[in-house]
This record gives structure tokens, sequence and C-alpha cells, in this order.
């Protein structure tokens, strides 16, 4: 392999001495006194490094400004959920248990209020409720969802909300009494 890279680097050394630009140049460089050659390659030398410089620096300079640009977004997305959290944390024992009758009843009657149809539900356990709902609003499921949990006591154990389109949502979640 190494025998190869030295006959292709010798092949190519010898294309580029053979040709006119080659030729010309070394003719101009060998006729300049040896100071000015000495200017010429220190130049030659500054331009390389400038290249080399510009080639590596430029897109790294973007990467980083990149990733503080998605960092900061980031950053703001986690403020604000963290300035919400307080809608959707669990309200502890002050509001568990505080209406009567079954789970089922409570969240089919506060869905028909907020115009959301369950697609789909099951009992979880004893006092649990699993629930479907398909591209359904996403602000409407959200003030149902803060409906049950702050005003009605159910709590929210486990949730999945996928984006369907542009303001729709399915949604996978079990609630508890």
């Amino acid at each position: 392999m190494a025998e190869l890279i030295e006959r292709i680097k010798e092949k190519v050394g010898q294309q580029v001495q053979a040709s006119s630009l080659y030729q010309s140049a070394t003719t101009w460089f060998n006729a300049l006194g040896s100071r000015d050659q000495i200017l010429v390659k220190a130049l030659s030398a500054l331009i390389a490094l400038a290249l080399i410089f510009t080639w590596t620096l430029q897109p790294s300079q973007a990467a980083v400004k990149s990733a503080e640009s998605r960092f900061n977004k980031e950053f703001k997305f986690h403020q604000k959920m963290k300035e919400n959290a307080h809608l959707f944390a669990g309200s502890g024992s002050n509001n568990t248990g505080s209406f009567k009758g079954s789970i089922l009843s409570l969240v089919n009657n506060t869905a028909k209020a907020k115009n959301i149809a369950l697609k789909r539900f099951e009992p979880e356990g004893d006092k649990g409720l699993r629930v479907w709902l398909d591209q359904v609003n996403f602000n409407s499921v959200i003030d149902w969802l803060e409906l049950l949990e702050v005003q009605k006591g159910i709590t929210i154990e486990q949730i999945s909300i996928d984006k369907v389109s542009p303001g729709l949502v399915n949604l996978r979640a079990v609630l508890k009494a």
C-alpha cells in the first residue's frame, strides 16, 4: 500500500514538474534574489495558513452559533415548561376523591363539555381509567386535562401526546381518581 502511494506521489510530481505553469513559475522564482525568494516563501506559507484557517475556523464557528441557537431555544422551552409545571403536577391528596360517582362518568362528562370525543376507554385497576383520543384539538385537550386535575382531583399517571397535524393530536393516558 505504501509503495502504491509513493508511486502515485512520484507520478503526480512528475506531471506537475512537466507542466508549463510549473516551469514558468520555477524560472521566475529562480530569477529572484535570495531576499525576494524568502519573501515569496513567507507569503506562500501565510496564504496557505490563511486558507487552512478559513476552511476550518469558519465551519466550526457556524456550528458553534447553531449549537448556541439550539441551546437557547431548548432552554426557553424548558423554562416555559417549568413555569407551567403546576398545571400538570399532581395536586396531592387535597383534591383526590373530591368527586362522587365513577371516574368514567366524570371523565366522559368533562370531555363532552370540552367538545372532546373519547375514542376508547377501559378501566385501569380500582380507581383508574385508560383513555384514547384521536385527532383532537390540542388546546381543548390541555384545558380538559387541567380541569380534570385541578378542579376534579383526577391525577394523570401516564400520558402520551402525539402531533397528528397542526393543532391536532392523539392522546393516550391513564387517569386515576
